[in-house]
């Protein structure tokens, strides 16, 4: 069925080689400056990326006094940087400011990273998880440029029955800081019973005289002394055991067996004078534990002694989360005092039980580093600054309003609420322009799907559903019911460049093919230009099948046409792809953007539909550098031109409930003139029914496109001066673009084929 098509695309102009171009360029940078308000309120920090199990960390990024912000989170094994500056927003005061750049020095680590001195350089460095245990980088600057220099892949330790790798289990954050106060770093984590504190005392000062050291296998500084450390050990549920000798000596080569305890499960360490008292207490997190406990010392040195314990802590406000809290302990506020800060340090949220968009608790020190006093502040620390739906962050771009600007829709992973763990649609209105975006939050709750439906992972898209010439919104969720994947559109009754009215009681269920599966995800997009929708999907699995629509966009028939589109088989380390469709690099062909569990964004360009043979990933520009940046895993992507230039721009979501905004920088001109070198070229008539007329003043070939890059006819060669006769009675009514070349010019013209 013919419609006619009434958009409007101004012609594209090119006078380079693609694939020459974009191998050294860009196509993206991150934006972090379009604002965004919640209650009239700006936020510092909108495209941060949101955060869910945060580990709060400080060291110098930049070469100013303060000390910046590290944060890195354990559900997506993702490193975000905030540089302290002043506040934009509250002049006179300092805060942490998003600086991505810096994220692209960090390597990429799993479970846990502390941020220590261990050679006495004045430069912190990092030590990691790793399979075998510890991995440590060294901080080298030269200049004012500092990097890792990676010195350890493993750190070993002198056991009871010899030189072995030091082990942390993956699930638990260990203490690496001078407990016997003789400058060099120890290590304290629980074994792997979950049961006992190791105390693996670093002897670089006992044997060298300097800190610098952190032994090999052959000949290790570090060595396990006393079967356990602090005279205590965990007990069941949230309570602990005092008073057990755990032998830890002044000499740790006095011991020589080791105990056998239980099975291991989760747990953290913090370690500091939290009392005044002159001893480093103890804050405990336990993977069962909804409390953090807090154990006073009363031992100075390396023999510890645990002789109480309380799970009511602070004992105003004390911490209760749902599962597995871990305490940090940094000056966030500016005043030389640290402050405590909490977060659960889980790899996913457990049970749906987790309200990842409020998992960052501060509490302000109102008195010393050494006694203080605990004020709760928040219990969404940074979060409350940057947009952060809590997790998996879909988003999508539409005139919601009809005032000529895109507003934003964003889907979520859910939140625990009342019914049950649900997910819902937050609206963030474009109070700016079509080319000066500015957004505010209007709603947490877009068509009140938290009270009318029962899903999570919400995944929306805008597309012509049911082929009315008008936009509708349509979203893939999960069914808290029966747990399977399901897909919906709700019809726009709005006019095109209106206000949408969107009903969710007219909601049109699309039966997708049986074999897709939870955390699969649906892409729809007219491939075949034969005016209904075809589908894409991203799998779990990391392939993407392509299915063509043999129905109509009343009674969607899918037929599989591969399960391996564009070459992506199932791979694991290109898990939970997802993928969207434009003409990212303006060649007049449609290109296919992935995201996957890799963390980053790629390209498939320079190729008809589905035969691209360039796959570009290093496209965000790093420092003025193409590059790559790793942006976490889970991730899902939506594309608009957001500030009027024509180019598509890409926001990514984030497992961590976030956003971030990549704005296209390739130097592709979008204009109407018309090259001098290239001739004179005319489509006529325009609008067109049946046919239309091709002339050019010089010979050449020229391609006809739709204006989604499909295209219908290729490479047909032209002399000069001649006009020639394109059929068109066969073709679906809308905008068509007529590319014609000539040595190295290109021109486009536009025809509008219609009733």
């Amino acid at each position: 069925m013919r419609t006619k098509f009434t958009a409007f695309i101004l012609c594209l102009i090119c006078f380079y080689k693609p694939s020459e171009l974009l191998a050294q360029q860009a196509w993206f940078k991150l934006d972090t400056l379009t604002g965004v308000s919640v209650g009239g309120v700006k936020m510092t920090n909108p495209w941060g990326g949101g955060l869910n199990a945060s580990q709060f960390l400080k060291m110098h990024l930049n070469n100013d006094a303060d000390e910046d912000l590290v944060v890195y989170d354990r559900t997506n094994s993702k490193v975000t940087t905030f540089l302290a500056g002043p506040d934009p927003l509250n002049p006179g005061k300092k805060t942490f400011i998003h600086a991505p750049y810096y994220e692209t020095l960090f390597p990429q680590v799993d479970n846990w990273m502390i941020l220590a001195d261990y050679n006495g350089d004045g430069l912190k460095d990092l030590f990691a998880s790793t399979s075998l245990g510890i991995l440590v980088y060294q901080q080298v600057k030269t200049g004012n440029v500092w990097s890792w220099k990676k010195v350890r892949d493993v750190l070993y330790t002198k056991g009871f029955s010899g030189n072995i790798n030091m082990q942390v289990s993956g699930t638990d954050i260990p203490a690496i800081t001078d407990v016997d106060d003789d400058g060099d770093l120890d290590l304290l984590t629980f074994d792997f019973t979950g049961t006992y504190i190791e105390l693996h005392q670093n002897l670089s000062m006992e044997k060298f005289g300097v800190r610098d050291s952190l032994g090999t296998q052959a000949s290790p500084v570090f060595q396990r002394n006393g079967d356990c450390w602090g005279n205590f050990h965990k007990g069941d549920a949230e309570d602990f055991v005092v008073g057990v000798n755990c032998e830890v000596v002044t000499d740790p080569s006095a011991r020589t067996a080791a105990p056998t305890h239980i099975l291991h499960a989760g747990n953290s360490i913090m370690l500091h004078d939290l009392n005044g008292d002159g001893t480093k207490d103890l804050l405990a997190g336990h993977i069962s534990n909804d409390h953090i406990s807090f154990l006073p010392n009363s031992a100075k040195g390396i023999i510890a002694n645990f002789t109480g314990y309380t799970n009511t802590y602070p004992a105003i406000d004390p911490i209760t989360l749902h599962i597995f809290p871990a305490g940090f302990y940094e000056d966030v506020d500016f005043d030389g005092v640290k402050d405590l800060l909490i977060a659960p340090s889980l790899p996913a949220s457990d049970a749906n039980m987790t309200d990842f968009k409020s998992s960052g608790w501060y509490y302000h020190n109102e008195g010393t580093s050494d006694k203080p006093v605990f004020k709760l502040v928040r219990k969404n620390f940074l979060q409350d600054q940057m947009i952060d739906v809590g997790e998996n962050a879909v988003p999508s771009f539409f005139d919601i309003d009809g005032d000529g600007d895109l507003d934003m829709l964003v889907g979520t992973g859910g939140n625990p609420v009342s019914g049950g763990f649900k997910g819902s649609l937050w609206y963030l209105k474009n109070n700016g322009t079509a080319t000066e975006p500015n957004f505010s939050l209007e709603s947490q709750d877009y068509l009140e799907l938290l009270s009318k439906l029962s899903v999570y992972n919400i995944k929306p898209q805008w597309a012509d559903f049911n082929g009315d010439g008008v936009a509708d919104l349509g979203f893939a969720a999960t069914a808290s019911s029966s747990l399977k994947l399901e897909y919906r559109y709700i019809p726009n009754k709005g006019a095109n460049g209106a206000a949408v009215q969107l009903n969710l009681a007219e909601a049109v269920t699309i039966a997708l093919p049986s074999e897709l599966q939870i955390g699969d995800s649906p892409y729809f997009y007219d491939a075949d230009e034969d005016g209904d929708l075809d589908l894409l999907i991203g799998k779990t699995q990391g392939n993407i099948y392509y299915y063509t629509n043999t129905g109509t966009n009343k009674q969607y028939t899918f037929k599989l046409e591969t399960d391996a589109f564009a070459g992506v088989d199932i791979n694991f380390a290109g898990r939970f792809s997802q993928v969207a469709v434009a003409d990212f690099d303006l060649d007049g062909k449609p290109d296919l953007a992935t995201v996957d569990h890799t963390g980053t964004i790629r390209v498939f360009n320079n190729a008809d539909w589905g035969k691209w043979t360039d796959r570009a990933s290093a496209i965000i520009s790093v420092n003025g550098k193409a590059g790559d940046m790793y942006l976490g895993n889970y991730l899902s992507l939506a594309v608009a031109d957001l500030n009027g230039d024509k180019k598509p721009d890409v926001a990514i979501g984030t497992n961590a409930g976030g956003l971030r905004l990549l704005t296209n920088i390739l130097p592709v001109s979008v204009t109407g003139v018309e090259p001098g070198n290239a001739g004179e070229v005319k489509v006529f008539p325009n609008p067109s029914v049946d046919f239309f007329k091709v002339y050019a003043s010089k010979a050449g070939t020229f391609d006809v496109l739709t204006a989604g890059g499909v295209r219908m006819l290729g490479n047909r060669g032209i002399r000069a001066n001649e006009t020639q006769q394109i059929s068109t009675a066969q073709w679906p009514a809308g905008l068509y673009l007529v590319e014609f070349k000539t040595g190295n010019s290109r021109v486009v013209r536009k025809v509008v084929v219609g009733d």
